[in-house]
């Protein structure tokens, strides 16, 4: 039997979705553990909670209510402790995670498939919006990167897990892991930076370095069973609203799940979600901007234009992808003689952007065949993967690049 470990805290209206989403997949029995009071301001919403856990029927369920504030990484490592002492397989699932009606089933079916195979390491219920092939045969894929959304394990497993501090610099000194923690993404090391620090509170980052380490794998299912619905700004570490990993809730309870016997790794799947989680570190992003500025002033003090490109190359139209100075200096530099059809961002704040209209990556699209000036080059594999799950197939100019060109012309 699953042991589900739910934590709580402060947000009454998360929770309440969340438990309905536990009534409906039908769980035995389930743990609650409310973490402390950290801010007086917090205790209306904290009281609501207390109440409205206590309030749920249909279920055997265990509730603890923490007496001191532990924060979110500590009530986990200590919850799930607790729980393997009573089961084999355990899931922590937040109170910001809603279930899929199929998520039960899944976990059974992938904790019996996968129970005596210790490279799989743990079974995520949601993972992050990649893109999976059309033609993909399973419910399921086996990934680099772990989803800390309706987390799952074994307790074989989890009882060899230590947030340790070092465990970083074990992965980067063997090649073959640190292969892997590229391939997983280039966040998890800043992110263990920021722990150390203390600037975040986690066990999710440590858990992948965990992973690594031994060289195991996630099981991550390919439909939604577990979603998110924290990302607005309300959660620990999520202090504001993010698009980038949103995905349907539509995981379907299924008779029979399709799990593959063995592990192997689709390179579609791992290439799209490597380029989903990518960050670009900041010195990356300001070294662009600089690299674009002194190019630009180049060609401008030998009296030359960006123009130059998109008249040998025979370009009309263009739409411009972001809406920032740089942007400006584009539409600026083309000046009526290249028609800008709109401006796309990841999340508008605006309809229009000097004259032309703003389109939203979160919209339904239907660009014209036209190509892409791309501004945030320095992004360019996010932004890949948003035309990709777009089905834009747009011709992508890189405003680098096209400065470089203007160069050669002087």
């Amino acid at each position: 039997m699953i042991g589900l470990a739910l934590f709580v805290y402060i947000r009454p209206e998360h929770t309440r979705k969340v438990m309905e989403s536990i009534k409906r997949n039908g769980f035995d029995k389930i743990y609650i553990f409310q973490d402390g009071l950290r801010k007086e301001e917090d205790r209306e919403n904290w009281e609501k909670v207390s109440a409205l856990v206590k309030s749920m029927d249909l279920i055997e369920a265990e509730i603890h209510i923490s007496k001191k504030n532990k924060g979110l990484a500590n009530s986990i490592m200590e919850g799930m402790d607790y729980v393997f002492q009573r089961h084999e397989m355990a899931v922590a699932l937040e109170d910001d995670v809603v279930l899929a009606d199929g998520y039960k089933g899944l976990m059974e079916s992938c904790f019996a498939k996968y129970r005596n195979n210790p490279q799989v390491v743990s079974i995520c219920g949601g993972g992050y919006g990649t893109l999976v092939p059309e033609k993909y045969p399973y419910d399921i894929f086996f990934a680099y990167r772990m989803s800390s959304v309706a987390f799952g394990t074994w307790r074989d497993r989890w009882e060899g897990f230590q947030r340790d501090p070092l465990l970083l610099k074990k992965v980067m000194a063997n090649p073959k892991k640190k292969a892997m923690l590229e391939l997983a993404g280039n966040d998890i090391s800043a992110m263990s930076y920021e722990a150390l620090k203390g600037n975040i509170d986690t066990w999710a980052t440590y858990w992948s370095l965990y992973q690594i380490n031994r060289m195991g794998y996630h099981v991550i299912p390919v439909k939604g069973y577990a979603r998110d619905i924290g990302r607005d700004g309300t959660g620990t570490n999520t202090t504001h609203r993010i698009y980038r990993y949103d995905i349907e809730l539509d995981g379907r309870k299924k008779e029979k799940y399709l799990l593959p016997d063995e592990i192997f790794v689709d390179k579609a799947i791992i290439h799209d979600t490597n380029d989903l989680v990518h960050i670009p570190k900041p010195e990356d992003k300001y070294k662009s901007y600089v690299d674009i500025l002194v190019k630009w002033m180049t060609i401008y003090r030998n009296g030359g234009t960006i123009q130059s490109y998109f008249k040998d190359f025979g370009i009309k139209e263009v739409y411009i992808y972001g809406t920032g100075k740089i942007a400006s200096f584009a539409a600026g530099d083309l000046n009526a003689k290249v028609d800008i059809k709109g401006y796309l961002v990841e999340m508008k704040q605006e309809e229009r952007y000097l004259d032309a209209l703003v389109y939203d990556m979160q919209d339904d699209l239907a660009l014209e065949d036209i190509p892409i000036l791309l501004i945030p080059a320095y992004d360019v594999r996010y932004i890949s993967h948003l035309f990709r799950k777009k089905g834009i197939e747009n011709q992508v100019l890189l405003i680098g690049e096209i400065l470089d060109y203007c160069l050669k012309l002087l």
